[in-house]
């Protein structure tokens, strides 16, 4: 494994545990549909969020490859600009992530997968992460495997943390400990601010 591939597989397995990690109203409905249903409902619905975002991951990085010449045309601004919003985008979720909470838990429990699916792909900010983080991708080069290596490390990361939150579900139930959900919020926030400052800096180094 070449060095490209194995730095953009290991900036996959940040960039999925980043998005994953925040336990806001999807990671509590995850907890719940597995506490409620079993954990074969919470695979489920963890499988509809992760699926989510290896889609969205795959959409931003190919968006990033048909924008190659204007990224590389744009040189080390384009790579520094991307990084700079996953950093925007880190802070935002350090001051504003949402505290759990166990309202509209009711939803029907028939056709989780495509439930979560809905319920994950209505929020724009996981596109613009990815976007934010593809550009910085395709800023700093590497070859044609590097792309596939991070869209699919993403997933993985993302599928592996909420199959996790279903079998916490399943374990622990619904009681989740308030310092714990504040405590995977600011790691969550910590690492997407630190993949923004890995953008930028893999640009300036790659130029």
């Amino acid at each position: 494994m070449s060095d490209a591939i194995l730095t953009a597989t290991l900036a996959g397995l940040a960039a999925g545990l980043g998005v994953a990690m925040p336990l806001g109203a999807i990671g509590v409905l995850i907890l719940r549909e597995s506490m409620l249903n079993g954990l074969r409902s919470g695979a489920a619905a963890a499988a509809g969020v992760a699926f989510v975002d290896l889609v969205y991951c795959a959409l931003a990085v190919s968006a990033g490859a048909l924008l190659a010449p204007l990224i590389s045309a744009a040189g080390v601004v384009a790579g520094v600009v991307s990084g700079l919003v996953v950093i925007g985008l880190g802070v935002h979720q350090l001051l504003t992530a949402p505290a759990p909470t166990n309202a509209a838990l009711d939803v029907p429990r028939r056709a989780v997968f495509a439930r979560f699916v809905g319920l994950t792909a209505i929020n724009p900010l996981t596109l613009l992460y990815f976007l934010a983080l593809a550009g910085g991708l395709t800023a700093t080069g590497g070859g044609a495997m590097v792309a596939p290596a991070f869209v699919i490390a993403a997933g993985v990361a993302s599928l592996a943390w909420q199959l996790g939150l279903a079998a916490v579900g399943k374990v622990l139930g619904a009681t989740i400990p308030e310092r714990v959900t504040r405590l995977l919020g600011l790691v969550a926030s910590g690492l997407i601010i630190a993949l923004g400052v890995a953008v930028i800096v893999g640009t300036l180094l790659s130029r």
